[in-house]
């Protein structure tokens, strides 16, 4: 199973690494979990965090390379 990597791009040149990674079974399964990871930001975001409406979760392979962009979902209905 390919192995990806989920960072956060900030405002800005701010950036979350994940240093850990997940193996999952295909880019479909990434971006879904990339969906879980806004899930929690906006979690947080409605606890008092930053406002994310600019950030975007990038899934990289292991070699750090950006395979897709996920911005922030503008549709409820794409968090489950």
């Amino acid at each position: 199973m390919p192995f990806f990597y989920f960072d956060v791009l900030h405002d800005g040149d701010d950036v979350t690494r994940d240093h850990k990674g997940v193996d999952l079974p295909d880019m479909e399964a990434a971006q879904v979990h990339a969906l879980g990871i806004w899930t929690r930001i906006i979690q947080e975001r409605a606890s008092g965090g930053r406002d994310p409406q600019h950030w975007r979760v990038a899934i990289l392979d292991v070699h750090a390379t950006v395979l897709a962009l996920v911005p922030y979902p503008t549709d409820s209905n794409a968090l489950g």
